[in-house]
């Protein structure tokens, strides 16, 4: 199992031969058959892209989202000579837009970097919510992946199945934990 020191980046590893297991980024791709990628998530989307010869996977909190983490790596897949026709891409569970509620500064750093971003900020009873899993949907359409399923699960409102680090925030439970994800292709 082969994870990365994710640090909410746009950077994309690829991994071969001669990796190196210490490495800080986002998202890392490979064709190795003898390997497992891996991510740990608690609110942010965990993403496997799967293509024709090659895998992937994407940490995707709202950082790395709005900087263009699934765009990269759907470029790199693309330097790989795959094609979005190719690509088969999986959104697990994250934070939804109910639980998902957001202050002037996060809407000022969504604004510098979103194009329509007023379209996944919605008001509601004087409160603002970031609409996470609408500008990652609105990111595959604009890749042109039609192949793609998105969770609708919420990691905040299921603390029983999964844990979220603004679930653990609220309640003031000091160590939250974190799922993994995982994804490989079978040897045979």
């Amino acid at each position: 199992i082969i994870l990365t020191n994710q640090v909410h980046s746009n950077i994309v590893s690829y991994v071969d031969k001669n990796f190196y297991k210490d490495i800080s980024s986002d998202a890392m791709i490979t064709n190795r058959k003898d390997i497992l990628l891996g991510i740990l998530t608690a609110d942010c989307a965990p993403i496997v892209v799967l293509g024709k010869k090659y895998f992937g996977i994407i940490h995707a909190g709202w950082k790395g989202l709005i900087n263009g983490i699934i765009e990269n790596t759907i470029m790199k897949f693309n330097s790989l000579g795959e094609t979005e026709n190719d690509l088969d891409v999986f959104v697990g569970p994250h934070l939804s837009m109910d639980s998902f509620e957001v202050k002037k500064d996060f809407v000022d750093n969504i604004r510098k970097k979103v194009r329509n971003y007023e379209n996944f900020i919605v008001s509601k009873r004087q409160k603002k919510n970031f609409d996470f899993t609408g500008l990652i949907e609105s990111k595959l359409i604009d890749l042109k992946i039609t192949n793609y399923d998105i969770s609708r699960e919420n990691t905040f409102t299921n603390p029983e199945k999964f844990f979220s680090h603004r679930y653990c925030y609220v309640n003031k439970i000091k160590n939250c934990g974190r799922q993994i994800s995982l994804v490989g292709i079978n040897n045979n």
